[in-house]
């Protein structure tokens, strides 16, 4: 009697079968599920927002450290699906803010967007180190503007628009606001000033949006890269070989003397421990560990540009916006670059090669839609595969992770030192404390005393 191994084989997966169906079918309805969960809470009025412009006064005398701290507080109101309940049937996920720079015709105007119920805790946060700034809540200038790509072309408008990430891993800070502050006051620049004269420079039909989508992520987001630091202590410290044995007896070109004992050197026991790195190594470890040592989120750099077609001009958006970000390049650190996959100029040499002007215009529908609705990437593969479309996929857009002081670098009240512009709408009166007296407990006739 033969053995046969392939009937073997047939029978045990015809045995086991279901368990197969169930291996192969669980992950792709769980990731279908929760991605259908995760749309639904997002659309949810627990996820409503509202949005505060933030109007700057005529001067500021506070370096972007203390946007930093803002950030640090906005950082602890982070929410995380924590049970069976808010993962499986809520499909909550961690609400995130939108710190948005827009130019509207060259006025430029500051704006975040936060979960509505946090409203008292966003504006505690500003006030305790931006005492001066108002935070008006007012409606989304996104309803002035066209909703989808027929009105844009409906009202004789041409679109631009793409998405920054970084080059390099996240461990690699970019170039941040520590390293352009100079205890000189005439060599101290500010870093968002380059920012805001190229949003001063669109033209008074022309809008420019410039979005940070930041959802706090989780306080372990180093533990990705410790095996890549120490990679990288390993590669760059040259660890010193033991000291040669010396030797006992005295060498001479003829031949060893045996009469004379040399009296050998004590070893050093830590010779074998001690690493050489350049300056430029321990620069770039220190800067990675700094970096790694701050709360971070997850980011996403988005930005379009809308004009009139007679005055559109892509490589204002394409080098000189996109260009914004290359003062927080580091050459042996990080850098932004732009993403082509996301960006909406399509070539016939970019792949697939083919349908280049349909896939363009997909990509101007997408990135429209996700500015205007401040969307993130979708969580799960099925959300994102059942989303897409044959000339538009969802997988390509990326959160990159910055840590605050990254994000503070990129998004901060303008300083002193860059508000002599005339683009920015300013608040021209400095806000007063509250009256002295004021009673603090009291009955409803108390208060009115003091109205």
């Amino acid at each position: 009697m033969g053995f046969d191994l392939g009937g073997i084989i047939i029978e045990f997966l015809d045995l086991t079968k279901w368990f197969w169906v169930f291996f192969i079918l669980w992950p792709l309805f769980k990731s279908t599920w929760i991605g259908w969960r995760q749309f639904e809470y997002e659309h949810s009025s627990q996820f409503r927002q509202n949005m505060f412009e933030i109007r700057i006064p005529r001067e500021i005398r506070k370096s972007p450290r203390a946007m930093e701290q803002v950030l640090m507080a906005l950082h602890s109101l982070r929410n995380v699906a924590g049970d069976f309940e808010e993962i499986w049937k809520d499909g909550e996920i961690t609400k995130w803010f939108t710190l948005e720079i827009c130019s509207f015709g060259g006025e430029i105007r500051f704006f975040i967007r936060y979960y509505y119920k946090q409203r008292p805790l966003v504006e505690a946060a500003f006030f305790s180190y931006y005492p001066d700034v108002e935070l008006v809540e007012v409606d989304d200038y996104m309803e002035d503007l066209p909703k989808d790509m027929d009105e844009v072309y409906a009202k004789g408008l041409s679109i631009w628009g793409a998405e920054m990430v970084l080059r390099k891993e996240e461990a690699y800070p970019i170039r941040t606001y520590p390293l352009f502050e100079a205890p000189d006051e005439e060599r101290q620049y500010d870093p968002i000033s380059l920012t805001l004269e190229v949003l001063g420079k669109a033209k008074k039909e022309e809008f420019i949006g410039v979005q940070f989508l930041i959802s706090p992520a989780s306080d372990c987001w180093q533990d990705e890269w410790k095996g890549l630091v120490e990679h990288l202590k390993e590669q760059s410290g040259k660890k010193q070989g033991a000291a040669a044995k010396p030797k006992t007896k005295t060498e001479f070109p003829g031949g060893i003397l045996p009469a004379f004992h040399v009296e050998s050197p004590k070893e050093d026991p830590l010779a074998s421990l001690r690493v050489t790195r350049t300056p430029g190594e321990t620069n770039v470890l220190e800067a990675m560990e700094n970096n790694l040592s701050k709360p971070a989120f997850e980011t996403v750099a988005r930005f379009i540009y809308l004009s009139p077609s007679p005055l559109f001009y892509d490589s204002f958006a394409r080098r000189g916006i996109a260009g914004m970000f290359n003062q927080y390049a580091a050459q042996d650190l990080n850098s932004f670059k732009r993403n082509d996959e996301v960006s909406t100029r399509v070539r016939p040499w970019n792949w697939p090669h083919v349908f280049w002007n349909i896939r363009a215009e997909y990509r101007k529908s997408g990135l429209l839609w996700q500015y205007r609705h401040r969307l993130m990437p979708f969580h799960t593969f099925m959300a994102k595969l059942i989303t897409s479309h044959w000339f538009y996929w969802n997988f390509n857009s990326k959160t990159i992770t910055l840590n605050v002081e990254a994000i503070a670098t990129l998004f901060h009240p303008p300083t002193f030192l860059v508000l002599t512009a005339p683009h920015i709408r300013r608040v021209e009166s400095r806000k007063t404390g509250p009256p002295a007296g004021l009673a603090i407990y009291g009955n409803e006739k108390d208060i009115e005393r003091f109205q």
